[in-house]
């Protein structure tokens, strides 16, 4: 209906330059629109990125990475406990050895340096252990009948524990994924260490390999056979050997003068 006074133009601005908030949004009808899936944010904010800004996720992530003030540092510690410490995350990159996500797999081994970080660190720390450090002919062990594989174990447990979850699960058999507590090979498992521990220090980790070989000349072995065990790196050389055993009167008539 029109006032008194009022023309029909003047109405027709006025409803014109009605508040748009007032109106309802164009192309829409009152029905409400289901929820986007996870998916269908990706898309949108991906093409969002490319389109509007002409960037890529790379780009994205690299300027997250390299940014700083207080909003990017929260930003980049959620991404980092999105991408490093959810483990289902980390899955999905890695988990699958069969594929090659154009190297990303080598680029983490070779950014994590595991061989200088902590492995290595690892066998350090067992060289330290008698039973693996330099030879102690005054050790009262009891030789290498006496050696108890189950407590060496444990204690490999405590010193390198990376190394030791390696060492299973690469020597795991093909039919499961972990042996069991029985049928494990301690045994080979610390014949692997003495070798690490020998390799990476022949005149200082010897202990292992001494005691096993005085043992095996105990038991009658070879010197061709001795010398292709020292070879594979299980024992000493033989002419180590054989000095070691000489040494032994010396040494045990130099006890009993101490002892007098």
């Amino acid at each position: 209906m029109v006032s008194k006074g009022s023309s029909p133009s003047t109405v027709a601005e006025d409803n014109v330059s009605a508040p748009s908030s007032l109106l309802p949004p164009p192309g829409r009808s009152g029905r409400r629109r289901s929820p986007r899936s996870d998916v269908e944010k990706l898309n949108m904010v991906c093409n969002f990125m490319r389109n509007e800004f002409r960037w890529g996720v790379s780009d994205f992530v690299k300027t997250l990475a390299f940014s700083d003030g207080s909003n990017n540092t929260r930003r980049k510690a959620a991404f980092a406990a999105a991408a490093y410490k959810d483990p289902e995350v980390l899955k999905s990159y890695f988990g699958d050895v069969d594929q090659q996500w154009d190297g990303g797999r080598q680029s983490i081994i070779e950014i994590l340096d595991l061989g200088n970080n902590e492995l290595r660190r690892e066998v350090e720390r067992l060289g330290d252990l008698a039973l693996f450090n330099k030879y102690d002919p005054a050790s009262k062990s009891g030789g290498f009948d006496a050696l108890g594989m189950d407590k060496i174990l444990h204690t490999i447990q405590e010193e390198a524990p990376l190394l030791l979850q390696l060492i299973r699960d690469i020597m795991a058999p093909k039919a499961q994924q972990y042996y069991t507590a029985q049928k494990e090979p301690v045994s080979r498992i610390v014949a692997i260490m003495s070798i690490l521990c020998f390799s990476q220090r022949k005149n200082s980790h010897t202990g292992f390999q001494t005691t096993l070989g005085i043992y095996l000349h105990s038991k009658g072995v070879k010197r061709e056979q001795i010398e292709l065990l020292s070879r594979l790196g299980f024992i000493t050389s033989y002419g180590t050997i054989i000095k070691v055993i000489k040494e032994q009167p010396d040494r045990s008539a130099a006890q009993v003068k101490c002892m007098g």
